[in-house]
């Protein structure tokens, strides 16, 4: 698996916000963004990238066992934004 880069034209950022008089939300964002990309991409909260990671280590160090209450813990907050 790679990532791949897109590309968005300035003029569809510029639709966006010049249609969006109070500003854009991250959930805003993430449909637009989602809509541009054929659902390549998606925004997520920087604390979900930390779990997710945080996962991803304590399974790749075997310490799943050692630290199960620590991985579950991170699991059910992963979920949380699932």
């Amino acid at each position: 698996m790679f990532i791949k880069d897109s590309f968005i034209p300035k003029e569809e950022f510029m639709r966006l916000l010049f249609t969006k008089i109070d500003g854009v939300d991250t959930h805003e964002l993430s449909m637009w963004l989602k809509s541009q990309t054929n659902n390549q991409w998606v925004v997520v909260p920087k604390t979900f990238c930390d779990l997710s990671i945080n996962i991803i280590e304590l399974l790749k160090d075997h310490h799943f066992i050692v630290g199960e209450k620590k991985a579950l813990k991170t699991i059910k907050s992963i979920k949380k934004y699932l």
